[in-house]
């Protein structure tokens, strides 16, 4: 049976507009557009579990704030 198709997503903010900006003996590096995150590390989820995700890692950030 095939995998299916998994979608890179930031670990900050969630978003999908993340991309590769270098690889080599490190591993790879990916940029954040929406939150300028930086790093070797990034979540791969299922197409059909991405809103799931998204939504958690938003009400995470949001526990975070302090009044």
């Amino acid at each position: 049976m095939k995998n299916p198709k998994m979608v890179r997503i930031c670990p900050t903010c969630g978003s999908t507009n993340i991309y590769w900006v270098a690889g080599g003996l490190i591993g790879a590096i990916y940029k954040c557009n929406d939150c300028g995150y930086e790093g070797t590390f990034v979540l791969e989820v299922k197409p059909s579990d991405l809103q799931r995700f998204q939504k958690e890692l938003n009400s995470e950030s949001g526990d975070n704030k302090q009044d």
